[in-house]
């Protein structure tokens, strides 16, 4: 599974580029945007896991 961040200077900011980035790679969030402690905005991503027929499945592991 890769994990991806989207790091900003805002929570809008942050949750349009996480969205913008799920959409274009096929991604699941599965962190929405949280305050770090410098001010900034941190949300992540990770791609599908395939389950043991090989199908896609979300992070969480539902469908």
């Amino acid at each position: 599974m890769t994990r991806y961040a989207i790091l900003a200077e805002s929570a809008t900011e942050c949750a349009a580029g996480l969205a913008r980035l799920c959409e274009a790679l096929g991604l699941e969030p599965t962190t929405a945007p949280v305050r770090l402690t410098d001010g900034r905005w941190i949300a992540r991503a990770v791609t599908p896991a395939p389950d043991e027929r090989g199908t896609l499945v979300s992070a969480t592991g539902t469908r």
